[in-house]
Formats: C-alpha cells, structure tokens, sequence
C-alpha cells in the first residue's frame, strides 16, 4: 500500500486529470556507460522479447538467448546477429514487447563488465559520432537500480525507504540535467550511479514501492539538493562549507552514529615534498623547515598556514582523500594525514543511516534527523511540484 504524506494545503491539491500527465511522465531515460567513448556493444536477451528497430522499421526480433551486435562506422550505427549483417543506421531502438523482458548489456570496445537491465533502448551516434546508449525505463525500476548501487543490499529496509526518498528526490530535481543530450540523466557519480539491476533484492523493489511517489521538500515546499555521502566522521556539514551554495536544510550536525563502521577513520601518508608541491601550486608561502602540524577536533573549513586559508576541500581533491576531516602530523620526510569518513559529509551518511534502522528508526525519523526543517510529501497528490517538474521537460 503506498503511503501518504499530505504536505501544507497551499501545496495539495487533488486533481484526478493531472494525474494520468505524471503517470506518463514517470519513465527515465539513462544515458549509459557515460565515461566510456563507446565503439562496439553487445546485447543479449535474458528473458522476454524484444523487437530491434532502424528509424521505426523492424530488422528483428530477439528470444532470449538471442545476440546483437552494434558498433559506430563513421557516421553510421552498424549492426548484425548470429544470422545476418542487418545493415547501417543513423538511430537504433530496442523495445521490450513482453512484460518482465530483461537484457544483458556487455560494451565490448572499449571492453567493460556486462550488466543487467529491464526496460527499452535507443541508440545513436552524436554529433562527434560518439555512441550514445540510453536506457528507458519506469521510474521505480530506475529508482531500484540507483539504491541497489549505491547502497549494497546488504541494509534494513528502513534504510532502503530513506534511500529511495533521497535518490527519487534526486531525480525529480535533476531531470533536465542533460536535456540538450536527449535523456534525462546519466549513470554516473555525476548524477547517480545506475548498474541496472545487479540482483532482484526483494527489500529494495519492496522499499521503493512502498514510497512510491514520496520527495522530501523544504519550507517553501521546493524539492531539496538530496545530498548523501558514505560516513559523516563524528559531524555532518554545512553546504557553503563543500559547495558555494549556503542552503538552510543541509547543516552540520553531530552525527552519534558513525562509530565502528567500514569508513568511519582512515590512514594515509604522503610525503613533504609533494605537500610542498601543493602549496607552490597556489602560491602559499611557507618555511620548508617548520614541522606541519594541524588539527581538527571538530570540522572546519580551512587550513591556515602564515595567515593564509586553504579550502579543506582543495587539500581533500589534490591528494584524493576520504574526506576533510582530518588531522595532520609530521614524521621525518612523512605526512600522516589522519581521518575520519568517507565523502564530502553533507546531507545523510549513508553507514550512519543503516545503523539508525539497526536501532529500529524510521525512514522518517532517518531523513529528518540528517535533514533540517523538511518534509516528506507525495507528488501524486502536489500538482504544484508535477507542473515544476515536468514543465521544461
């Protein structure tokens, strides 16, 4: 049963023939393999059935078992199976033609892990002639995929109900992020990570249903930037700290849960003269025989050295390290760089959040505790965000 969450009555309002327009609008359109310059993929029914299509005209149907191959000549999509060249393409689809139909995807120049979808497939080469490769599917199957990747499937499932909250928020204010591409959003860290489905994990499908249609929003009743992150380290973090962006619902706070977790501290070393590389880079004067010390007891946003700032978060990128919340010590020609989580700490941690729904906390209780003054509500029944969403789209 899907629940309900009816939001400020400024905002709600139930109107059965704006309905079936968002149910329309419920499938996502992937772009796949993004970090890949795709030349040749291979496509392999799993179960169902599924008609190959050039600019609408059928070439074939596939059974499961059955292979296709597509790879870019030129300007020109080439495609053949087991049994014939089936000749060149400017644009490709394939449409699942029974329900449940699933297929196994495997890019094969440059060579990548296969993966397991549901849903259809467009294919066509860009203006660069690079492969474009866009998955479409429901938004729930897609919402599925994006949990399962980001979170393992090893959680409670109040774990897995926050999670599809957050990612479904995502989504929802990310739609038009690579609309000047012809899909909606892509499978990457520069969205969301989408592998398909790696296993048909009951909780997750069961979590997602069970929210469907839930957001979380803010005061003004706008869908919130639904960050996340693996481990707080001991404190969450303001947004203008990680971004340039000072947003009232993502604040820092203590974070009692984070403790003896898989991120929860972490160890590296670097040596001096790369850290003296570092500052010469941004012009930071310093004296190269004065021992680094620096700690950081509770989160900060900058390093000072002769009374000039560094952003933590240069530090973090320009030796690729867990996190900013960190403490430094010198050991002869070594920096130890001591810390504790695991990303940029703003928003819900994710190893947190699991811990809470080991104590027996809600969904509810999760995204309102790494969440400020926020509010889960339903879009089927906010016509106010359908026409916000989807008017652009």
């Amino acid at each position: 049963m899907r629940l309900h969450y009816i939001p400020t009555c400024l905002l709600v309002v139930k109107i059965a023939i704006l309905l079936p327009f968002f149910t329309k609008a419920q499938e996502v359109k992937v772009g796949l393999y993004r970090s890949l310059e795709l030349r040749t993929v291979v496509f392999k029914v799993i179960e169902g059935q599924y008609t190959v299509s050039n600019n609408d005209s059928a070439l074939v149907t596939m059974q499961p078992s059955d292979i296709l191959f597509v790879t870019s000549v030129a300007d020109r999509l080439s495609s053949w199976n087991s049994a014939a060249h089936l000749g060149l393409h400017s644009t490709m689809s394939i449409t699942a033609t029974k329900d449940n139909s699933r297929m196994l995807i495997e890019p094969a120049y440059p060579a990548a892990p296969p993966r397991r979808y549901y849903g259809n497939f467009n294919i066509w080469l860009d203006s660069v002639n690079r492969m474009t490769l866009v998955n479409q599917l429901s938004m729930d199957e897609y919402i599925a995929g994006v949990v399962e990747a980001e979170s393992g499937i090893k959680a409670l499932p109040e774990f897995y109900k926050a999670q599809a909250i957050i990612s479904r928020t995502y989504l929802l204010n990310n739609l038009h992020r690579h609309k000047n591409e012809n899909f909606d959003i892509c499978d990457e860290v520069h969205c969301q990570v989408y592998k398909g489905y790696g296993v048909e994990h009951k909780p997750i499908l069961k979590a997602v249903e069970e929210t469907k249609g839930l957001v979380i929003v803010d005061k003004q009743g706008l869908l919130i930037t639904a960050a996340f992150h693996a481990n707080s380290g001991g404190q969450t973090v303001n947004s203008e700290d990680v971004w340039s962006t000072t947003l009232p619902y993502l604040r820092g706070k203590e974070d009692p849960y984070y403790e003896k977790l898989n991120h929860s501290s972490w160890t590296t070393e670097i040596p001096v003269t790369q850290w003296h590389d570092f500052l010469r880079s941004r012009n930071i004067s310093f004296d190269p025989n004065k021992p680094l010390s620096f700690q950081q007891p509770k989160r900060q946003r900058f390093m000072v050295i002769n009374n000039q700032p560094i952003m933590l978060t240069d530090i973090r990128n320009a030796f690729n390290l867990k996190s900013t919340f960190f403490s430094i010590e010198q050991k002869g020609n070594v920096l130890i760089f001591k810390g504790k989580g695991f990303g940029h700490g703003v928003g819900m941690s994710q190893e947190s959040a699991m811990k809470m729904a080991q104590k027996g906390k809600s969904f509810q209780e999760i995204i309102n505790f790494f969440y400020t003054n926020v509010q889960i509500v339903d879009i089927f029944e906010t016509t106010y965000l359908q026409n916000m969403i989807f008017e652009t789209r």
